[in-house]
């Protein structure tokens, strides 16, 4: 009897022994930045709003993309933004506060895929979006997208698109804004006034 019951300790610290030395195998966390929503990059023509764009001879235009925005926001526009006579808070990108104005861009049809990029100041942001994201996407109204620091858009093969967008600032400057066409490589920019800042 002594025997069997020695031997059934043994067998018993031998296996409290091996479920001590091997340990559990860790759990991976969920990274927070990759559970972060994120506004698409990319764009075509079943993103624009519905119906052909309105053609605008005089707004800025880059590589067939122009904006009747890009001549500035409101000249009421000030900072700090006190109420929206003088401007429209914006939250987003972690966080940040931005002023902001609505900067609707237009596509010239069948002008291939351009590239749309901030090139000064580096605190700047812009918002580029699907129609559908734009009218009823809570977190793009809350800022609690992403954004990301290029847009890709393609126009409609036979008509212009237009896609709703804001462009974004941390206070008075001028938004250098860079069009860059993916097919020829050839790029050139357009100069925004922002919240009194001034452009050369």
């Amino acid at each position: 009897m002594r025997s069997i019951l020695r031997k059934q300790t043994v067998v018993l610290i031998a296996a409290m022994a091996l479920t001590s030395c091997t340990p559990a195998p860790p759990v991976p966390k969920e990274s927070t930045s990759d559970l972060a929503p994120q506004l698409a990059a990319s764009l075509n023509c079943a993103d624009a709003w519905e119906g052909t764009a309105l053609p605008a001879p005089e707004a800025p235009t880059a590589e067939g993309v122009s904006s009747l925005s890009w001549t500035g926001s409101p000249s009421s526009y000030s900072w700090p933004i006190r109420d929206q006579m003088n401007g429209y808070p914006y939250t987003g990108n972690e966080g940040k506060e931005y002023g902001a104005w609505k900067t609707p861009i237009s596509v010239e049809a069948g002008s291939g895929e351009q590239v749309i990029t901030v090139e000064s100041p580096p605190d700047a942001a812009l918002i580029v979006a699907s129609a559908a994201k734009w009218e009823s996407g809570e977190a793009l109204r809350e800022g609690q997208l992403g954004l990301p620091d290029s847009y890709t858009v393609r126009a409609c093969d036979d008509r212009a698109a237009q896609f709703p967008g804001m462009t974004l600032v941390q206070g008075p400057t001028c938004v250098v804004i860079r069009v860059t066409d993916r097919t020829t490589a050839e790029s050139s920019t357009v100069s925004v006034p922002m919240y009194g800042g001034k452009c050369p």
